[in-house]
């Protein structure tokens, strides 16, 4: 087991003879070994969390994070976690210069590529078919690939944005005519969205969040300093920065599977959360924890960027 997902309320977590365990108001009562986890989340309200768990995670470095509505609210950090005056001293000086847009053109590039072989490979498996929406899709990928041209010579981080935009037009059409007509979705919405894909976009993403959010810090990075999105209130800019990357293989990609394969598990309210949040952590975990891997190292990398240790930042872009 890699994460423990605490989803019931009146669910409570403790620890004895060295294991978590967990108790859920019907009575019921699980075990679970430190040394097994890597993730420990609380998904819904009034659970209960001692003290003792708290320093059992702290110890064996499993993460807790809390979540509200599907997106991660807080996190439980060792003390230690996140200094690096000298990281982010060099993060701060990137800010809005050369080196930062170099930053935002590369996240943009390589989450581009990624949309565009996320369409480019289903619509070779419609096209073997027969299936007339495959060379459809096939157009709208060569188009993502024109807006990847474009943000290479990108002069300003709005422009980087605007090329961004226009790629995930395309992006989101594409997915438009994979999924089945029952799940309703005609576009991406991200605030309060009453399709289940879109809802189901929003819990994926939460996942994917909570994630990357343990990888900044680890990395000694400024999660609110960023240099694609604008910065405005409490959000985490650079969180959300490192996200544009894997939202399209971690969370996109196996929901875009789990629509077409099981449509029904989207459809019913009472479980969509749980399957999706399966879902995705399914994909971080698969061929030897591949992608949950590259997150992390993608924040040590634009650190490393960052301090001068490396002369480019180079994005995740998987391969075909």
């Amino acid at each position: 087991m890699n994460e423990l997902v605490i989803d019931k309320p009146g669910s409570y977590l403790g620890v004895r003879k060295g294991l978590f365990y967990v108790k859920t108001k019907d009575g019921g009562r699980s075990e679970f070994s430190p040394a097994e986890l890597s993730h420990l989340s609380i998904r819904c309200r009034g659970v209960g969390v001692s003290a003792d768990a708290l320093r059992l995670a702290s110890r064996f470095g499993v993460e807790v994070t809390v979540y509200w509505r599907g997106r991660p609210l807080a996190k439980v950090f060792p003390a230690m976690m996140g200094g690096g005056a000298l990281t982010k001293r060099a993060q701060l000086e990137a800010w809005q210069s050369e080196k930062g847009l170099s930053v935002a053109r590369e996240i943009v590039y390589s989450k581009l590529h990624n949309q565009r072989l996320v369409l480019h490979q289903r619509a070779r498996e419609l096209l073997a078919k027969g299936v007339a929406a495959g060379a459809d899709i096939e157009a709208l990928a060569d188009r993502i690939r024109e807006c990847m041209n474009l943000v290479v010579g990108a002069g300003s981080v709005d422009s980087v944005r605007a090329y961004e935009a226009q790629g995930a037009v395309h992006y989101w059409k594409g997915v438009g005519f994979l999924l089945p007509e029952e799940l309703g979705f005609t576009g991406r919405t991200s605030w309060s969205p009453r399709d289940p894909f879109n809802k189901a976009l929003n819990i994926g993403y939460g996942v994917l969040r909570a994630r990357v959010w343990s990888a900044v810090v680890s990395a000694n990075l400024d999660p609110f300093i960023g240099f694609l999105h604008q910065p405005r209130g409490r959000h985490m800019c650079l969180v959300s920065d490192l996200m544009e990357e894997f939202r399209p293989v971690a969370v996109d990609r196996p929901l875009i599977s789990l629509a077409i394969e099981k449509p029904q598990s989207l459809l019913d309210d009472k479980l969509l959360e749980r399957n999706v949040v399966a879902a995705v952590s399914k994909a971080l975990e698969r061929n030897e924890r591949l992608l949950e891997r590259a997150v992390v190292e993608q924040a040590r990398r634009l650190a490393s960027f960052l301090r001068g240790a490396v002369e480019r930042y180079e994005g995740f872009r998987v391969r075909w």
